[in-house]
């Protein structure tokens, strides 16, 4: 009965807490990435995430081994950051587009290596054309360095948070319905309670 209620609230929480539907280019190599510029794609993905939501983010989370992220703007909704550069898909394709001409050897080849440039970021999530929900607002980027409290066991996790709030002393409480939603939260204490 237990475990029953405990997959039962694991099963409402999971799509909360789950990745960007992003994949990977036919052909990219995550492998030939090192590890020090996927740190840097990742920061980068962590500083434009708010730009592209509009002035800030409810979920801003970017794996470094993986890179698997997440973008939700602060109205709940994922942000399409497969169109700016400096976000993971930019920097992917980017990339892509190296591995693509190295291992090509013939003119065609290189046609077909170019025309997947297309598909590469070209707006600027910075750009004046950007509206800002909040006019003082700053980004500060953490990386943790032992296992993460939501399952990532490589410790590689990065997240940004959003400062222009200002702090009081249920920040903790806020910062848990900022990251997991209302729902997430209410689906914790219901399964705590539950259990006891």
């Amino acid at each position: 009965m237990i475990c029953t209620k405990i997959f039962l609230s694991l099963g409402l929480v999971a799509p909360i807490l789950a990745q960007s539907n992003y994949t990977f280019p036919d052909g990219f190599d995550l492998g030939q990435v090192e590890s020090t510029e996927k740190s840097g794609w990742c920061r980068g993905q962590l500083n434009n995430c708010p730009q592209v939501c509009g002035g800030s983010s409810k979920v801003n989370r970017c794996d470094s081994d993986t890179l698997e992220f997440t973008c939700t703007c602060s109205d709940g909704t994922e942000a399409n950051v497969e169109e700016y550069q400096d976000t993971i898909p930019f920097y992917v394709c980017q990339a892509n587009y190296k591995q693509c001409i190295s291992h090509s050897s013939t003119q065609d080849g290189d046609d077909v290596c170019t025309a997947g440039m297309d598909k590469c970021g070209s707006k600027n999530a910075s750009a004046p054309t950007t509206t800002s929900s909040s006019p003082s607002s700053s980004t500060t980027l953490s990386s943790e360095t032992s296992g993460s409290s939501n399952g990532d066991q490589s410790g590689n996790e990065a997240t940004a948070t959003d400062s222009s709030d200002s702090s009081t002393p249920t920040d903790g409480a806020m910062s848990l319905m900022q990251n997991y939603g209302l729902a997430g939260f209410a689906t914790v204490v219901v399964a705590a309670f539950t259990l006891l």
